[in-house]
């Protein structure tokens, strides 16, 4: 009977003995936040739909005074995903978006001389 057992688990697991092999200790990968997963998603469907990087920061808008995801698709310029107003970022010490007010900013606009 153990005989059988012993050619039963050879042919199974392909060794000679029932111990169990070496475990490799797990690497354990560091826990993303939301914000993280989020900002690593659009960053990927921006560079296989758009040719593009685009990068997804949380900010308080100026314009609507809420904290939403900031959609950047040119440095410096952030887009609002509640109020779709464009900002400016701000960086002193902590980050702060700025209304845009200056159009020509923008680029959609041609500059008159």
């Amino acid at each position: 009977m153990i005989k059988e057992l012993r050619t039963l688990w050879q042919k199974c697991f392909g060794t000679s003995s029932p111990k169990p092999s070496k475990i490799k200790k797990p690497i354990h990968a560091k826990p993303q936040t939301r914000e993280q997963k989020i900002g690593g998603l659009m960053s990927e469907i921006g560079r296989e739909m758009f040719d593009m990087p685009i990068h997804v920061e949380l900010g308080r808008c100026p314009y609507c005074e809420c904290i939403a995801h900031m959609l950047s698709t040119r440095p410096g310029l952030f887009r609002c995903s509640n109020c779709k107003e464009t900002t400016r970022q701000y960086i002193n010490g902590k980050i702060s978006y700025l209304p845009v007010n200056d159009r020509s900013v923008l680029g959609n606009e041609s500059e008159e001389s």
